[in-house]
Parts: structure tokens; sequence; C-alpha cells
């Protein structure tokens, strides 16, 4: 029997290259975000620890001012950050749905070269049990005819063959069969 062969493979690849592209295109907005969300993160782990440092004694106002206005800067661009990171929020989702859409044309042809590899199983256990059977049958068969008949390979299975009546007429009275015995009969007879 011949091996399997899925039909739709070079489709099924495709699908499987399409879902890749989109699950890059949505890895490269989801590290966007990620980066926009790193930088927001430092920026208030800086705030935390400028606020936390106690003022000595000899920091002057224009250095506190200084801080001050460093702090308010960090903390403007990370309302910048988080608008840029919600601006992310409808492509994003929109590349998850076009992601979810691929992996599901992928399935149903996954899901249909599965069903068409249990069916080419199935055929190939049918035949190759019947071919078993045959071949059982076959020697069973002929052990009988050993055990019954021996060595003697006078008593075989006769040999089945046709004889080409060629242009004879027959009459409809007559017998087919007797009539190609008849014919054999003669033959040899001479």
């Amino acid at each position: 029997m011949k091996r399997f062969q899925f039909r739709l493979e070079p489709v099924l690849r495709l699908k499987k290259i399409k879902e890749d592209q989109k699950l890059k295109e949505l890895s490269e907005l989801v590290a966007e975000v990620n980066q926009r969300q790193s930088e927001i993160d430092s920026n208030e782990a800086r705030i935390h620890s400028l606020s936390s440092t106690t003022l000595s004694g000899s920091t002057d106002l224009r250095e506190y001012s200084y801080l001050q206005t460093y702090m308010r800067q960090l903390l403007t661009r990370n309302t910048e950050l988080e608008t840029e990171i919600r601006s992310f929020d409808e492509p994003v989702e929109k590349k998850r749905t076009e992601v979810s859409e691929a992996r599901k044309e992928k399935k149903v042809l996954e899901l249909l070269k599965e069903n068409r590899f249990k069916e080419y199983m199935h055929s190939y256990r049918k035949a190759e049990k019947i071919q078993a059977e045959e071949q059982f049958l076959a020697d069973l068969y002929r052990k009988t005819r050993e055990e019954i008949y021996g060595d003697d390979r006078s008593k075989r299975d006769p040999k089945i063959f046709t004889y080409d009546t060629g242009g004879v007429e027959r009459t409809g009275t007559e017998d087919a069969g007797l009539s190609e015995l008849r014919k054999l009969y003669e033959r040899y007879k001479k």
C-alpha cells in the first residue's frame, strides 16, 4: 500500500507560516509596550529613591529645586509613556485576534490531516488483515491437502483452463460445457 500523503500539506504549511508571521508582529508590539513599561518602572524607582533620600543641611535651595524639577519631568514622562501604552491597546488586541484566527485556520487543517491519517490507517490495517487471512487460509488448505495426500503431487488441485472454440457454431439445444468436453475428447483421441 502506498504511503500516506496529505494533499493539502502545502496549504497547511502556508497557514503555519501565516500564524508565525502574525505571532511575530504581535510580539513586536508587545515588546514595544514592555519597553515603555520598563522605562516607567525605572522612572518610578528613581523617583522613589530620590524622595526617600534625606537632605543634608548643606543642600541649598537651588539643588532642591533642580531635584523637584527632575522628579516632575520623570512623572510627566511616565504619564506620556502610559498614554503611549494605552494607544497600543487597540493594535495589540487586533493582532491577538488575527493570531487567534490564524491558529483556528491552521487547527482546522491539522484536524483534517489527522482524520485523513486515521482513515488511511484504518484502510491499511483492513487490507493487512485481509492479506493475513488469505495467507492463513492458503497455508491451512495446503497443510490439509498435504495431510490427506502426503507428498503425492499428482493429487494436487487440478488446473482450470478454458479451450477456445474458435469459429464452431453451436446449436441452442446442446450444453456449452458438454460441447467443450466433446471437443477436447475429439482432439486428444486422434
